[in-house]
């Protein structure tokens, strides 16, 4: 049986020159459906190698699983400060 727990899973993350920080990427397809990787959370280009990490290690950049330490389940976001959540709705 798969381990379906956080700590089996992995994120693909990398530095966003954007926002100047390590963020999680997502990927999308160009007009030509081509792959692009992008920031989750400003949508730029990221030129940067993507790194795979555990849970804990996200969670260590500002990323939290459930409601963010002493927050209880108010706001929403990443909790960075860039705002850039509350402007896309997330």
């Amino acid at each position: 049986m798969k381990d379906l727990s956080l700590n089996a899973s992995n994120f693909p993350t990398a530095h966003c020159a954007a926002c100047e920080r390590v963020v999680l990427v997502h990927v999308t397809l160009d007009d030509r459906d081509r792959e692009r990787r992008c920031c989750v959370h400003c949508d730029t280009e990221i030129g940067e190698p993507v790194r795979w990490v555990k849970a804990g290690e996200l969670e260590r950049e500002g990323y939290y699983f459930g409601a963010p330490p002493g927050k209880g389940s108010a706001g929403g976001g990443c909790g960075s400060g860039c705002g850039t959540c509350a402007t896309r709705g997330h």
